[in-house]
């Protein structure tokens, strides 16, 4: 799966769920958490709506 092709179908995925941790993304796509955060960022420049809450034992949840 190109970069795009996983940004893409990244996109359908955090709107279908809200709620998710950057391990289940990783799991789900086969990547690394960095890969994941790489993403993330990216999402949140080109003004994709995303946070995170810090929690238990400091793991995040991104909505």
């Amino acid at each position: 799966m190109s970069k795009a092709e996983r940004i893409i179908e990244m996109i359908i995925t955090i709107n279908a769920k809200k709620d998710f941790t950057v391990g289940e993304l990783a799991n789900e796509f086969s990547v690394s958490k960095r890969i994941i955060l790489r993403d993330l960022q990216e999402l949140e420049q080109a003004g994709f709506p995303l946070y995170s809450e810090v929690g238990a034992a400091g793991s995040s949840t991104w909505k």
